[in-house]
């Protein structure tokens, strides 16, 4: 049984800011701590919910609802898709000591993402053997032609990677260059994200970023005990879209109710 000295605290979602602040509270000896997580694991962006959910789902997720000024600031701040493709070669085509690989077209690129897509790929990193045998590129893609990649089969992505490599390291070795697998991440069609990081979008201010971090009731109203505390990356106000922001937002919650109680 919880007590005003040891509340009950609730964490939803198993992410960085949630396990952050858990480990927070623990340490500083609260004993009712319990993170609810949508899925059977943990992981964050793996698999649970983000500001993308949030944007989709905040009607049914609070009530009463957020107050307006919430709702403004989650409308208004960006949330946007970057995936990465692991490809997997049967050998190197880089060199040893390569450790990034940019695409540079000459040409515009075209206005059908459909057939435009695969030129959004424009950097791929190299990923240091693990095990013999193993050579790995990840490439980055984002925006509008990510979320056409995640509507595609992945064997139609990897043709389209092999066609994009064989473009730019010449038809004669073609052999040399095969891919034997891929893996695609797909944030923006997984219903627990939506996306993969917020940004400032256009109409957004710094009011907004502050917004975001604001717990309810409000710190000017605290007229009744804390209630609803929000963490993760997107509501730090200036290491939003990193895992350090998302860290350090975990931490912040947690000692906000440590100082509070």
């Amino acid at each position: 049984m919880s007590t005003s000295e040891d509340p009950e605290i609730v964490i939803i979602g198993c992410g960085v800011s949630g396990i952050a602040a858990a480990h927070r509270l623990v340490e500083a000896g609260y004993r009712h701590v319990r993170i609810l997580e949508a899925t059977g694991r943990s992981g964050g962006r793996i698999k649970t919910a983000a500001l993308g959910y949030l944007k989709k789902h905040h009607s049914t997720l609070f009530h009463p609802p957020l107050p307006a000024h919430k709702l403004k600031s989650i409308k208004t701040l960006g949330f946007g898709t970057c995936d990465k493709i692991f490809v997997e070669f049967e050998s190197p085509w880089w060199d040893a000591d390569c450790d990034i690989i940019y695409l540079v077209w000459e040409d515009e690129v075209l206005s059908d993402v459909s057939k435009s897509w695969i030129r959004k790929l424009v950097t791929f990193t190299v990923h240091k053997p693990s095990e013999k045998g193993s050579h790995v590129l990840c490439g980055w893609i984002c925006g509008h032609e990510a979320e056409y990649m995640e509507t595609l089969p992945e064997e139609k992505v990897r043709e389209s990677i092999t066609k994009l490599v064989r473009t730019f390291t010449g038809k004669n070795r073609q052999q040399e260059n095969k891919n034997t697998r891929i893996l695609c991440s797909r944030w923006f069609t997984d219903p627990w994200t939506y996306g993969s990081y917020c940004h400032p979008a256009i109409g957004c201010t710094a009011e907004d970023l502050k917004n975001m971090m604001e717990p309810l009731p409000s710190q000017e109203t605290l007229s009744q005990p804390l209630q609803v505390l929000f963490a993760g990356e997107a509501t730090h106000p200036y290491f939003y879209s990193t895992v350090h922001g998302a860290i350090l937002t975990g931490w912040r919650e947690a000692d906000r109710l440590i100082s509070h109680y």
